[in-house]
């Protein structure tokens, strides 16, 4: 391996390292229990540590005794924005993308 190579191996590891992700992508790998890939770090992140704020439930009314669902929800596949908290303590999910 030349040396250009082994140093952009070595910062590339370093900055993965640190976990810089603020505001990233993920996959949904299940919904019950929720577990999302993180897909700057590979990570896979399960409830409680995974949490949905109302723009990603699954939510229906009913209307002149028809339910519509309003928000389908998750399911697995689908490719979610999300938002690192406490240090990577929690992801909050906040839009499908």
């Amino acid at each position: 391996m030349e040396l250009i190579d082994r140093f952009k191996s070595i910062i590339y590891d370093t900055v993965k390292a640190m976990d810089l992700l603020d505001i990233g992508y993920a996959t949904v790998i299940t919904t019950a229990p929720l577990t999302l890939k993180i897909l700057a770090t590979q990570m896979e992140v399960i409830e409680p540590v995974a949490e949905l704020t109302d723009n990603v439930r699954y939510r229906d009314v009913t209307v002149e005794g028809e339910t519509v669902v309003i928000n389908p929800g998750l399911i697995a596949g689908d490719k979610v924005l999300v938002i690192k908290a406490n240090a990577g303590q929690n992801y909050i999910i906040i839009s499908k993308v």
